[in-house]
């Protein structure tokens, strides 16, 4: 497109136009007496970012409110441990404290020793003089990714927090809850500072898109021409804006049909693709087959379907929800999939090259995920994230790993051991088969000894078993996850192969098949 009314993808970051009503209700609650901390969330091309900076422009004017707002972009430059997270965080807080407090904004980009009582300290003295600083932390999914910043940086944050002078805005594609990798990290209460029911940037509305067409004054939509811009996009950002910068290029003046508006769309299928490939790849095996399934009834009840398949496609357009009801599909996702369809199922479409492998793996380790009837929730929640890593970040993939160990393991002594306590006629009996036992005997195994435990209960060429459930199999697969758990702690800069991630991933999966059935 050679000019584009509504700028979508670049360096700048555009003025929003509408979102009123979000703006209102951010402003209300970080205005008030006692303001909350607010998570943002939205899916990718939502225009998070958008409505930020215009929050940030509105509350900037009111320096009796909040002395500084601050956007801190943690996108790029992402803190990867917690003394570089809390270093970043002490030299954007001091870029906002430059120009009426310089002592400490120098301070703060000097310290070395103990920054965090350096953050705390200035924040104190913000506190003592009623003053206030909102720290907007934008891309927030990024440093969460990593599962290396632990619970001991989130309890600093949750502490600096506490303070009346300091008010956070975290902005994520998901719920934060839903990002934390780090199994010691989710038991911090920094995530229960945050207003309960997040702040969620979506499709447009109709007073949003009514801003928007007052962009184009020349134009005049009939009620068809705006009832097609919504059956095309369903008011997803991206989507409707891309839209409406085909139509501003090549619509002469004038009245805006519905036809205008459907041949605009199949122009702007050819410019978003990319976007409609990235969107739709974010999208679990279940929510996309669930799509499918719309485009073929059109309208279907939402009654036994989970919400969260639901929940996916609606904040990106791509359904809407009325009543019970799930129904319009969007058309341009729709046409996108049939330009796909002609070999969408066939085996040398999906994995006739090495990035087709690497790409369409993913969504069959997915639908593997749901085939495992009575998994535990949490074992489901780190498999899913796991994959949610998969192909494109195998080192972070395996990081995460040890998750999955634990959890398996107190499912295991669970149903086998469930008092953590080894019987002594256990210990005494492969004592006398000449198993090496001592390191047993000094209280309940952690880490790799539990894996000694275990070969021991389901037998060895020595000892019969003395597990009730648990199998020599789910032994072997757990042997191996474990090593791989201790491997990804300690990568050292190893560089792995996405093939190699992948059939990892499938020995923890299947360690849960095998776990989940034995213990059921």
């Amino acid at each position: 497109m050679s000019d584009m009314c509504f700028p979508i993808l670049g360096t700048n970051i555009p003025t929003a136009i509408g979102r009123q009503n979000i703006i209102e209700r951010m402003k209300a609650s970080l205005t008030k007496p006692l303001p909350d901390h607010l998570q943002v969330t939205g899916a990718r091309f939502a225009g998070k970012t958008v409505v930020l900076h215009e929050l940030v422009n509105i509350l900037s004017q009111d320096k009796n409110t909040y002395i500084s707002v601050l956007m801190w972009d943690l996108g790029h430059k992402t803190p990867a441990t917690d003394e570089q997270f809390l270093s970043a965080f002490a030299k954007k807080l001091a870029s906002g404290l430059a120009e009426n407090y310089p002592d400490y904004a120098e301070l703060l980009h000097t310290s070395e020793d103990d920054l965090y009582a350096d953050i705390t300290e200035v924040l104190e003295v913000l506190k003592e003089e009623k003053k206030r600083v909102l720290m907007i932390m934008d891309g927030f999914d990024k440093p969460l990714e990593n599962g290396k910043l632990t619970r001991n940086l989130w309890d600093q944050l949750r502490e600096l927090a506490q303070l009346p002078s300091l008010r956070l805005i975290t902005a994520s594609r998901r719920r934060l809850r839903e990002l934390i990798r780090n199994p010691q990290a989710q038991t911090s209460d920094f995530w229960n500072i945050f207003n309960s029911e997040p702040i969620h940037i979506g499709c447009f509305d109709d007073h949003d898109l009514n801003e928007l067409l007052h962009k184009l004054p020349d134009m005049n939509f009939e009620e068809g021409a705006k009832s097609e811009l919504w059956n095309e996009s369903n008011g997803y950002p991206v989507l409707l804006l891309g839209i409406l910068n085909i139509l501003n290029n090549i619509s002469s003046n004038g009245t805006v049909s519905s036809k205008n508006v459907c041949d605009a769309a199949i122009l702007a299928l050819t410019v978003l693709r990319d976007q409609l490939e990235s969107l739709w790849s974010d999208c679990p095996a279940p929510s996309k087959d669930l799509f499918l399934h719309v485009i073929d009834k059109n309208s279907i009840s939402k009654s036994g379907i989970a919400q969260s398949d639901i929940d996916h496609l609606i904040e990106k357009g791509f359904i809407t929800q009325a009543g019970n009801k799930i129904q319009r599909p969007c058309r341009l996702l729709t046409n996108y999939l049939k330009d796909q369809s002609n070999e969408c199922n066939a085996l040398m479409r999906l994995f006739g090259t090495p990035d087709n492998y690497l790409s369409n793996m993913k969504s069959v380790f997915e639908r593997r995920i749901d085939h495992i009837t009575g998994i535990d929730p949490e074992l489901k929640r780190y498999l899913e994230r796991a994959i949610g890593d998969l192909p494109a970040y195998p080192n972070v993939f395996m990081t995460n790993i040890r998750g999955i160990v634990d959890r398996v393991f107190e499912l295991i002594w669970a149903a086998e051991l469930p008092c953590r306590k080894i019987p002594t006629d256990w210990l005494d009996y492969w004592e006398s088969k000449d198993e090496k036992v001592d390191v047993l005997k000094s209280g309940f195994p952690q880490g790799g000894r539990r894996v000694l435990l275990l070969k021991l209960m389901t037998g060895t060429e020595n000892c019969l078993p003395k597990a009730l459930k648990i199998s020599k199999t789910t032994f072997y697969l757990v042997n191996s996850v474990q090593s791989f758990g201790d491997f990804g702690q300690h990568q050292n800069g190893a560089i792995i192969d996405q093939g190699t991630a992948y059939a990892i991933f499938l020995l923890c999966l299947e360690l849960v098949v095998t776990v989940t059935k034995e213990i059921n």
